[in-house]
């Protein structure tokens, strides 16, 4: 008996509304002179509004200070990768068009040696110099190379 007794105590205890629990409440109220009330207590006989708490406070405010730095970091480094990206997309295409052009120059170059005969050339004084056989194989070699170099994708 003695134990039936303090089980229902115990649950009376727990299941009870606590006087801490209602003065965290707040209730606005209009008196009759138009004025505005925030009380603990609803009084009685007046057509009260609950009000909703605040909503709790940050961790602290230096760890939402963090936070927001750490999101303005990654934002920025973003930005910045994005950047670069661009800078280096636009290298990519100026290299690429030198090597069109390059492989395009080889591939003149190639057709002129192949054709034989006596090649001749304008030296560097404006003087016209003719290839020997073994000079013509040699920029056949070299004009090859370009063209492996610069014509591949």
């Amino acid at each position: 008996m003695l134990r039936r007794l303090t089980v229902i105590c115990a649950l009376l205890v727990f299941t009870a509304p606590s006087p801490a629990a209602d003065s965290q409440n707040m209730y606005k109220w209009i008196d009759d002179q138009g004025e505005v009330h925030y009380t603990q207590f609803p009084p009685p006989g007046r057509k009260t509004e609950k009000m909703q708490p605040p909503p709790p406070p940050a961790e602290s405010p230096n760890a939402s200070g963090n936070d927001l730095q750490q999101q303005l970091d990654a934002v920025n480094k973003q930005n910045q990768e994005q950047l670069q990206g661009a800078k280096d997309a636009k290298q990519w295409a100026q290299i690429q068009k030198i090597r069109r052009d390059n492989c395009e120059t080889a591939h003149k170059n190639l057709i002129n040696l192949e054709r034989g005969g006596n090649v001749r050339y304008m030296g560097p004084k404006g003087e016209v110099i003719r290839l020997t056989e073994e000079d013509r194989q040699k920029r056949i070699n070299e004009a090859n190379a370009q063209i492996k170099e610069n014509c591949t994708p």
